[in-house]
């Protein structure tokens, strides 16, 4: 279907006195914002032909404090969960077991004072909406006081406590089943057992506590029944003497804790596509962010605040880590650690994507596989440079260039950038006229939307009918789209002007016989190139609406009237999309009733105002219907004085263009309105017209029977476009 301008641009001049027209189309760009094909929806699939990867591969997950660092990685995760783990903001000794549980249970890890909730995690508990809440630590770690509060609005709130740490981790390891192995680390520090605690959890090993030179008699016990152990640490963390009282123990150690967190990362061989980052002077970020690295696949590398050190970066090197994570505010992960990272992340061709709205956050996903949460921030897929051989198939249909997402009114908006206004033609002008058409009406076209547009070079602009409807990149392999192509470059850089700056080049489908002027269409003032006049070219498209007066036969209901309860639901009028339409528009627009419900009785009456504009076009009518009134609320009906259900008269007197809305374009297609019409053996009325549109400008039918008749181009804009140049 051809779609129409139904809105009027006035253009302003821009002057082209540095360089020729030709060269600033062939330079300059457009951007075009993404709705028409793939409409208004949280989740977009998407593939790549050729390269294309992230422009920025890194994202931060931060905060004004540790607390509001977890709720974001919390938000990033999870929806809602069954289960949330509560633990001290400051007590790592309870909580550095704790991810494997928090895994296995996909669970959250929350932060709280020990006395108190924290507002905000209050507000992202309750977000959350958990059945079960695990606090981790004894009453001097979290009180009692905090489990009061959250059993106010949380079914069943657990604790998991001991007389230390490592009956603490002893306790956490019995919730998760014996798979024959674990992780020993110093229950003393943090930095070790948080380093190994995503892979650990993954894995499904526990993560238990020893001191440096002895094992502790809690440890001993978790231990029985398992084959082997991994130390994480050297032997400054966990001795030889401990190693030796364990099960086929495997070392992993390194000179700091930075170094053992890059040595888990090479020695486990573990995937490195992406990696988290935080701090390893503080646990907070690093412990909250654990349970999300271990969903996400992603192993956790430990920095300084100011700087990368070595052996982190060395790893990130050999392992062609190129996308990061980082957890916490600048005072945790400086931005100059961040500048000094890779930001690279490639999409392989072919492979399934997309870019989904998780709890009002945009998350790319390869697969199942959650690659990148970036919040409620936007983010880009850029090609390795612009060319056809470096596609983007959004829902399957391509693009080039790059393409922004960002979150509009909960919907994953696309935003093409920068595309080359001449390839913007290409992706216009099949999608405003069909490609089988006559090449020098598909040049008129291609001149027409390459001037409608000119002056939104460097903006960006709707790819609907709206503006002018944008179908991408599918230009490049339709065969018959070869011809628009054609009509694109054979009048490169060519455009309509009065008084030496560009027209608004407006068009529609169909004029019916007779063009409309911009001043009757939209109230501007009239320009030379846009009069009202008859059109001998334009095929007259007569189209109609057939409505049913009687919409509903009262006589099974009509005994019923003081009772409508009973029969109210099953009643259908006769043409439920126009009644539909009606009942909608009256809905919104009509405060009388904007709280009811509404079943059309009969349809009396459409009225014609004899009043025409210069375009022939018709300017109001009155619509004559009957209607029955419920009210939901109360579950009560208009009634009359007899109590019975009462047949309401409404009149409505508005613009045509009003009717146009109220119906929708595509089902009443113009003002040009012809007598309307009554068959009494069908009881039916019919509103009548001709043409398909505004009427202002060119009509692409009255073009097409123009080219057909062997007219060119030039001569067919001149037809349309009175008093106007052509040139570049």
């Amino acid at each position: 279907m051809i779609n129409k301008r139904i809105s009027f641009i006035l253009i302003l001049a821009i002057c082209f006195s540095l360089l020729p027209f030709t060269s600033f189309a062939q330079a300059a760009s457009i951007s075009v914002k993404l709705s028409n094909y793939i409409g208004n929806t949280r989740s977009i699939n998407l593939t790549s032909v050729g390269e294309y990867k992230l422009a920025n591969g890194n994202i931060r997950m931060s905060g004004k404090d540790r607390f509001a660092v977890a709720n974001n990685v919390a938000s990033s995760g999870w929806t809602k969960s069954d289960t949330v783990i509560l633990v001290n903001y400051k007590a790592f000794a309870d909580a550095l077991a704790a991810t494997p549980f928090a895994y296995y249970k996909n669970a959250p890890i929350l932060l709280t004072l020990p006395d108190r909730l924290e507002s905000q995690t209050l507000q992202k508990l309750k977000e959350l909406s958990p059945r079960t809440v695990y606090i981790v630590g004894g009453t001097g770690s979290v009180s009692t006081s905090v489990g009061s509060e959250l059993q106010k609005f949380v079914p069943e709130v657990r604790r998991i406590a001991g007389r230390d740490r490592f009956e603490v981790a002893n306790k956490l390891a019995a919730q998760i089943p014996n798979n024959g192995k674990a992780v020993i680390a110093n229950g003393l520090v943090f930095a070790d057992a948080l380093s190994i605690a995503p892979y650990a959890a993954r894995n499904g090993y526990p993560i238990l506590l020893t001191a440096k030179d002895s094992l502790p008699s809690y440890t001993k016990s978790a231990l029985q029944g398992r084959q082997s152990t991994l130390i994480v640490g050297g032997t400054g963390s966990v001795s030889s003497a401990v190693a030796g009282q364990l099960p086929s123990p495997r070392r992993i150690g390194g000179a700091d804790r930075f170094e053992v967190s890059a040595n888990i990362v090479r020695e486990l061989n573990l995937p490195a596509e992406t990696a988290f980052i935080s701090t390893g002077l503080s646990f907070a970020d690093a412990l909250t962010g654990s349970v999300l690295a271990a969903k996400q696949n992603a192993p956790s590398l430990l920095t300084r605040p100011d700087r990368l050190p070595a052996a982190i970066d060395t790893v990130i090197d050999e392992k062609k880590i190129s996308s990061f994570t980082i957890l916490g505010g600048t005072g945790s992960v400086s931005e100059a650690v961040v500048a000094s990272l890779p930001n690279e992340v490639r999409l392989a061709e072919g492979t399934s994507y997309s870019v989904k709205n998780e709890n009002n956050r945009l998350v790319l996903y390869k697969g199942t596989q959650k690659l990148k949460d970036f919040g409620s921030s936007q983010f880009a897929l850029v090609p390795a440079r612009y060319s056809t051989a470096n596609q983007i198939k959004l829902n399957n249909k391509p693009y080039l260039g790059k393409m922004e997402f960002y979150l509009e009114n909960s919907y994953v908006r696309p935003i093409n950038r920068g595309i080359p206004f001449e390839d913007y033609l290409k992706g216009v002008v099949p999608h405003e006229m069909p490609a089988s058409w006559e090449l020098e009406a598909l040049k008129a076209q291609a001149v027409a939307a390459r001037t409608y547009s000119i002056n939104s070079v460097g903006k960006v602009v709707d790819d609907t009918q709206y503006f002018q409807v944008y179908g991408g990149a599918t230009w490049i392999n339709d065969y018959y789209q070869q011809r628009t192509n054609r009509a694109v470059n054979e009048t490169a850089g060519k455009v309509l002007r009065y008084n030496g700056n560009p027209i608004s080049a407006v068009f529609s489908s169909s004029n019916g016989g007779y063009i409309e002027s911009n001043a009757n269409a939209w109230g501007t003032a009239l320009v030379p190139y846009l009069n009202a006049k008859q059109d001998d070219h334009d095929p007259i498209i007569q189209w109609s609406i057939p409505m049913k007066k009687t919409q509903i036969n009262m006589e099974p209901y009509n005994t019923n009237l003081k009772n409508p309860g009973h029969w109210w639901g099953s009643i259908k009028e006769a043409d439920s999309k126009v009644t539909a339409s009606i009942k909608n528009w009256l809905y919104k627009k009509d405060i009388n009733y904007a709280n009811t419900e509404i079943k059309i009785v009969s349809i009396n009456n459409f009225i014609i105002s004899p009043e025409r504009t210069t375009g022939d076009r018709s300017i109001k009518a009155t619509l004559d219907i009957d209607v029955f009134i419920r009210y939901p609320a109360t579950n009560t009906y208009k009634l009359n004085s007899a109590k019975e259900i009462e047949k309401i008269n409404v009149k409505k007197t508005l613009s045509i263009g009003e009717f146009r809305s109220m119906f929708g374009a595509s089902v009443f297609k113009s003002h040009l309105l012809d007598p309307v019409t009554y068959k009494a053996d069908t009881d039916t009325l019919y509103i009548n017209g001709k043409g398909y549109g505004h009427g202002v400008g060119m009509s692409q039918y009255g073009a097409k029977n123009m080219a057909s008749k062997g007219i060119s181009y030039v001569n067919i804009l001149k037809h349309y476009y009175p008093n106007t140049s052509l040139g570049n």
